[in-house]
């Protein structure tokens, strides 16, 4: 049995977007293992997607910071992993995973770095190309296997617990199970991405007067001061989920909704792995972002980049409800 190790230690969505390679890997080799190594907050991404057997942590923001912090994880994980790993693939070419798959004792390394430690660790480099995050990442693995790989959409499946708690938390908060459920994620980590708050307080209210009742997703400070501005603003006909719920606990609410809409790529891209209906709304707009995030076309999805008025999102959600039957 083959041990792969796949590094991606950046953020959600990017965490997410590996999934594809993943479940190539097993495509390609049907005994084999997968550890994901992942940014501590985003463990929950990694364990229930399709795919991976076992996820290890790497607290960047902590006890794995810097130099020091490298020989600190080694330390913690050399006695499960050392000389287990048959092939590292280091998502981005992080020079930090190449050398922690190296001192790991992984036999082969493949990655997309170009740099002076592709040449002293002999690791397998693949060109960087100009598809999305999700094919540039999936196609690592034709330098193992020299065959195309399969384009397979992201698989995302939360556990029964977390299932079990969205039920009680909605009980909790007065949702109903007829009520027609649309979750709404106004921000991003940049502000520039962030839908305008006249624009949620419109769209908010003419969901609530159509009889739909929307959700709203977010965590953290930034997220609960944008909720609170909503109300103070007179717009209060929404459920504010902020901060009560992980990874997989927001992927059980997303898989309750009717639909999404999203300015966040991690949430989006959370969203299709649900496979549940998206309208992704990209404020930065510029055509190498949209090649690199957008979704793939085979997700139930509207995108809007230009001219994102309310009407334009509330019509882009009624033609994808009405196309996938709820409505």
């Amino acid at each position: 049995m083959k041990n792969f190790l796949v590094i991606n230690t950046s953020f959600f969505g990017d965490v997410l977007l590996t999934n594809t390679l993943c479940q190539n890997i097993k495509l390609a080799y049907p005994e084999s293992n997968i550890i994901f190594m992942v940014n501590k907050p985003f463990y929950e991404a990694a364990k229930y997607m399709a795919g991976v057997d076992e996820v290890v942590c790497y607290d960047k923001a902590g006890i794995h910071k810097g130099l020091a912090g490298i020989l600190t994880f080694l330390k913690e994980h050399r006695g499960s992993l050392k000389d287990r790993i048959d092939v590292a693939f280091v998502l981005y070419g992080n020079e930090r995973g190449i050398c922690i798959a190296k001192a790991l004792g992984a036999h082969t390394i493949i990655s997309d770095n170009r740099g002076l430690l592709h040449y002293l660790f002999s690791t397998i480099s693949v060109e960087k190309g100009l598809g999305t995050v999700q094919q540039e990442n999936t196609k690592l693995i034709k330098a193992l296997t020299h065959q195309k790989a399969v384009d397979l959409p992201v698989k995302y499946t939360p556990p029964l617990a977390a299932e079990t708690y969205v039920q009680k938390l909605f009980s909790q908060l007065g949702i109903q199970p007829q009520d027609e459920l649309v979750g709404l994620c106004a921000i991003s980590k940049k502000t520039e991405k962030d839908m305008p708050l006249s624009t949620a307080v419109e769209v908010i209210t003419s969901l609530q007067q159509t009889g739909k009742k929307v959700v709203y997703l977010g965590a953290g400070p930034t997220a609960a001061e944008y909720a609170a501005e909503l109300r103070s603003r007179g717009c209060c006909s929404f459920v504010d989920l902020t901060d009560k719920t992980s990874i997989a606990e927001l992927a059980a609410v997303i898989q309750s909704c009717a639909a999404v809409i999203s300015v966040d790529t991690g949430t989006l891209h959370l969203t299709c792995a649900a496979g549940v209906p998206l309208v992704a709304l990209f404020y930065v707009n510029d055509c190498r972002h949209l090649a690199k995030w957008a979704p793939a076309k085979y997700y139930p999805h509207v995108l809007l980049s230009e001219n994102i008025t309310t009407a334009n999102i509330l019509h882009s959600l009624q033609t994808l409800l009405v196309s996938e039957g709820t409505q």
